[in-house]
């Protein structure tokens, strides 16, 4: 159902992809008075999902599977509870989601027949646009307060200290969002809580993550892929949805106004301008951490597009890929690697995967591949090689790439 009212007496159940972000729009839900539960991931529930999977990317099993467990351990009544899950023609097949859990529910029975399916918008302005605009903060907030993670703790002098912090910003963040009270007084005690770690400047051999909404940011499903590089002696860079969002927006609004879906479009742009405008607001907190500003991208989508012969027709997450490398790459000149972490059976991984070879010889980075099957093993223990003996400079690279292309 698309009906915000069938979520007012019922207990919304949130899958759970991103410890921080999910927890700060959980909390923004709850101060909209709405009973919002995260379901989390665990090793076996993921293993346990995979009995009803033929062939669907899996984190639709993942996910209908922690439902139905969350609402059998918590003893409560189906009928009483629903799924949120978002509506999109943005990437891959994920209108058909909303369709096919509720399949997997009727399908289980044993009560599970009853358990509703909430088709929400991803930027959540079905509930108002005052949540929509707090739920982009949630991602902005949530994702820096990563990326700050990930620039200390390959630096922090007592281990576990850029940890203890993150996860007590969390909850200060939580709060805020959960009470409605003042952002600048919450950010202003998180990033004095980050400045008091004790660090030793450095560098080490940095590593850009892209891929799969559910597997990139989610430490369960991708086996705590950020400490692996970290203790192979890299550095992550991770990119917050916020920037995401803006990095994609002009190739959608063009593709929303020639398809005629004027609405979508004219509420992109509005969104996009008044983001834009209020975020400027807590970037100064941010740069005291990170050194830098918030990235506004000025990278010419369609020239880049046309590069790899894609059309403004292509949209999903092959194009969001290559718009995403191509922007960090040109970010981060230091970059040594890119990771890209899919879930199996996703099909637009393998397009980009078909790709990394014509990418890697333009960025000159290369790009590995990991695919999470749910079934376990040590899927990041391929990248240790890459992080041990890195390969030539990439600038020394990309200069003899073009030198033989211009002889």
């Amino acid at each position: 159902s698309k009906n915000k009212n069938i979520v007012n007496d019922k207990i919304l159940l949130m899958p759970c992809w991103d410890h921080i972000n999910s927890r700060l729009m959980q909390a923004r839900l709850i101060q909209e008075g709405i009973d919002a539960r995260l379901i989390p991931d665990t090793i076996e529930s993921i293993q346990r999902s995979l009995q009803h999977n033929t062939g669907q990317c899996i984190p639709l099993n993942i996910i209908a599977q922690n439902a139905m467990e969350y609402v059998r351990q918590n003893n409560l009544d189906p009928a009483k509870c629903v799924l949120w899950m978002f509506d999109s023609s943005i990437s891959c097949n994920v209108r058909m989601y909303p369709y096919y859990l509720r399949k997997l529910m009727q399908q289980q029975g044993g009560g599970m027949e009853n358990l509703a399916v909430y088709i929400g918008e991803l930027t959540f302005t079905d509930f108002s646009y005052s949540t929509a605009i707090d739920i982009y903060f949630a991602h902005m907030f949530g994702g820096l307060l990563r990326k700050m993670g990930c620039r200390l703790r390959p630096y922090e002098n007592i281990p576990g200290s850029t940890d203890k912090a993150i996860e007590e910003s969390t909850e200060i963040l939580f709060n805020m969002f959960k009470t409605g009270s003042d952002k600048e007084e919450a950010l202003e005690k998180v990033i004095s809580l980050l400045e008091k770690i004790d660090i030793t400047p450095g560098s080490k051999p940095k590593v850009a993550l892209f891929g799969d909404l559910y597997v990139r940011d989610n430490d369960i499903m991708n086996q705590q892929l950020i400490k692996t590089i970290e203790q192979n002696g890299g550095e992550v860079v991770t990119t917050p949805y916020n920037e995401y969002l803006k990095l994609i927006a002009s190739p959608y609004i063009r593709k929303w106004i020639t398809e005629g879906l004027y609405s979508n479009a004219a509420l992109g742009k509005i969104m996009i301008t008044v983001v834009n405008m209020i975020e400027k607001k807590y970037s100064k907190y941010f740069s005291r951490i990170l050194k830098e500003e918030i990235e506004t991208h000025d990278i010419s989508a369609e020239t880049l597009l046309d590069k790899y012969n894609i059309k403004p027709e292509h949209t999903g997450e092959s194009m969001d890929n290559i718009l995403k490398i191509c922007t960090i790459a040109e970010r981060y000149p230091d970059l040594a690697l890119f990771v890209q972490t899919n879930p199996a059976f996703c099909c637009p991984s393998l397009v980009t995967e078909a790709m990394s070879q014509r990418i890697e010889a333009d960025t000159g980075i290369p790009i590995i591949t990991i695919e999470y099957d749910g079934t376990g093993g040590n899927k990041n223990d391929v990248l240790i090689p890459y992080l041990r003996f890195p390969r030539m400079a990439r600038t020394e690279k990309s200069q003899n790439h073009n030198e033989a292309n211009a002889g």
